[in-house]
C-alpha cells in the first residue's frame, strides 16, 4: 500500500513539475552542458558538467575521430516557442532532474586530411535530455590539497587547486550531468507555425472582400450612401467571424492529415521502439523487487554510458566494465552512437545464487566510416549485464573513483582489475553493472 501510495505522489509531484514553468537550476545546467558539448567537439574542452565517467566516453570518443581521420561539428539551436523544462525526483541524499528542451540539433562530419565534407548538416527538430544530478551535503564541503595544504570547498577544486595548480583524483562532482541523449519530435513548433498566420490572413480576406462586395452592390440600391457603408461594414464583422471559424477549420483538416502522415510514417518506422517502451515498467517492476531504489531513467543512462565506453575503447581485453566477446565485428569502425530512445527488457534471473543477470536491448543509430564513406546504419544490441544482488543502486558512483575494500585506496577502476596499492582483486559487479555480453 505505502508503495501505491508513494508512485501516486511521485506522479503527482511529475504533474505539478511539468505544470510549474518556473526556471530550475537543472535548466541553466542543461543549457550550459548543450552549449559546452558543441564546443567540445570543436576543440576537445571538457564540459564543465560532466561526470566524470562521461568525461571518459567523451575523450574515447575524441580519440576514436582522431584515429579515423574525422571531426564532428555538432549545433544544437533552442527552439523559441518550444517546450524547456526539469522534472525532479528526490532520492536522498540525490537529486535526479530530467532536464529536456526542444531543438533543432544536426551534425557534420568531415575528413581532418582533405577537408572534405563526408556529410553534410542535417537538420532535425529534436527534444534534448539530460540527467543532472546534485548531491547537497556535498556543495559546499571543505576539502583540503594534498600537495600545498590549501583548503577550499570541492567545487574550487573541480579544476585543480587553486594555488599550486596540482591536479588531483577525488569524488564525483555536483551538480552532474551523468547522461545524455535526443529524440526526434513528430512536429516542431515551426511546422505547426503558420496555422495562425494563415487563418489570420484568409479571414481579413474574407471579411473585407464581403464588406467591399456588400457596400458597392448596395451603393445604388439604397437611399443614402451611409447605409450602403454601415450595412459593408456589418458584413465586414460578419466576413470576419465566419472566415476565421471557416479558415480554423479548413487549415486544422490540413493539419490534421498531415499529421496522420506523419504519424504514420512515424509508426512503421518506429514500431519496434514503440514496443520496446512497453516494457519500461515490466523492468522498473521486476528491478524493485531486488532493489526497492531503482531508477528506470538513471539505469538508462547506465546502460548507454556502458555501451559507448565499450564501443570507444581501445582495450576491451582489460575493461572491468565488460567481460564479454573483446573483437565483435565492425565495433571499431563506429565513429559515432545515436540513441533512439528505448530499450527493451528481455529477461532478468538470479544465477549462483547472488548473481543478478539482465538482458536488455538497446536501440540505437550507429554512424560508420567504410572506406572512407559515412555510413548510418539503425541497429539494436542485446546486452547482457550482471551484478551482486548486495549492490545497491548509487547515482552518484563513478568507476574512475573508487575505493579498495582491503586497503580503502582510491583509484580508477577503468582498466584495472586489481587494486595498483596492495594487490588485491577488484570485483566491479559488487558495486555496479558489468557487461558480460554485447551482440547485434
Amino acid at each position: 500500500m505505502a508503495s501505491f501510495m508513494d508512485r501516486v505522489s511521485e506522479g503527482f509531484n511529475n504533474w505539478m513539475d511539468l505544470a510549474n514553468h518556473t526556471p530550475k537550476p537543472a535548466d541553466h545546467i542543461r543549457d550550459e552542458f548543450m552549449a559546452d558539448l558543441a564546443r567540445f567537439y570543436e576543440d576537445g574542452t571538457e564540459p564543465a558538467r560532466a561526470s566524470f565517467d562521461m568525461r571518459y566516453y567523451l575523450h574515447q570518443h575524441e580519440k576514436r575521430l582522431a584515429e579515423k581521420g574525422v571531426k564532428i561539428q555538432r549545433r544544437y539551436t533552442p527552439d523559441p516557442k518550444g517546450v524547456k523544462h526539469s522534472v525532479s525526483r528526490q532520492r536522498p541524499p540525490y537529486t535526479s532532474d530530467l532536464a529536456f528542451i526542444d531543438i533543432t540539433s544536426s551534425s557534420q562530419y568531415t575528413s581532418v586530411a582533405s577537408s572534405k565534407i563526408l556529410q553534410k548538416h542535417k537538420k532535425a527538430t529534436s527534444i534534448f535530455y539530460a540527467n543532472v544530478l546534485d548531491r547537497q551535503d556535498l556543495k559546499d564541503a571543505a576539502y583540503v590539497c594534498p600537495n600545498c595544504g590549501h583548503q577550499a570547498t570541492l567545487e574550487i577544486f573541480s579544476n585543480g587547486c587553486p594555488m599550486c595548480g596540482t591536479r588531483f583524483q577525488m569524488s564525483q562532482l555536483f551538480p552532474c550531468v551523468s547522461n545524455f541523449y535526443m529524440l526526434p519530435q513528430m512536429v516542431s513548433s515551426k511546422t505547426t507555425s503558420w496555422l495562425k498566420p494563415t487563418v489570420i490572413t484568409m479571414a481579413l480576406l474574407i471579411a473585407f472582400g464581403l464588406g467591399g462586395y456588400t457596400t458597392f452592390s448596395q451603393w445604388n440600391s439604397v437611399d443614402s450612401h451611409t447605409i450602403a457603408i454601415v450595412m459593408g461594414a456589418g458584413a465586414t464583422l460578419l466576413g470576419g467571424f465566419l472566415g476565421a471559424v471557416i479558415s480554423y477549420l479548413t487549415c486544422s483538416i490540413f493539419l490534421a492529415f498531415f499529421m496522420f502522415g506523419r504519424m504514420a510514417t512515424q509508426a512503421v518506422t518506429t514500431v519496434d521502439t514503440q514496443t520496446a517502451a512497453l516494457t519500461k515498467k515490466s523492468l522498473t517492476n521486476a528491478m524493485k523487487r531486488f532493489d526497492p531504489e531503482f531508477s528506470y531513467e538513471f539505469f538508462e543512462g547506465k546502460v548507454l554510458s556502458l555501451f559507448r565506453a565499450i564501443v570507444f575503447s581501445e582495450d576491451r581485453a582489460n575493461m572491468s566494465i565488460y567481460r564479454g566477446e573483446p573483437n565483435i565485428p565492425d565495433l571499431d569502425n563506429i565513429i559515432d552512437v545515436s540513441y533512439r530512445g528505448a530499450m527493451k527488457f528481455l529477461n532478468l534471473t538470479v544465477q549462483n545464487g547472488n548473481d543478478l543477470v539482465l538482458l536488455v536491448r538497446v536501440y540505437l543509430y550507429n554512424t560508420y566510416l567504410i572506406n572512407g564513406k559515412i555510413v548510418q546504419k539503425k541497429e539494436d544490441f542485446n546486452m547482457t549485464l550482471v551484478k551482486k544482488l548486495t549492490a545497491q543502486e548509487n547515482l552518484g558512483f563513478s568507476i574512475h573513483a573508487v575505493n579498495c575494500k582491503s586497503c580503502a585506496a582510491s583509484f580508477d577502476a577503468m582498466h584495472l582489475l586489481q587494486c595498483p596499492s596492495c594487490g588485491a582483486p577488484y570485483h566491479l559487479e559488487e558495486e555496479d553493472w558489468v557487461v558480460v555480453g554485447m551482440k547485434r
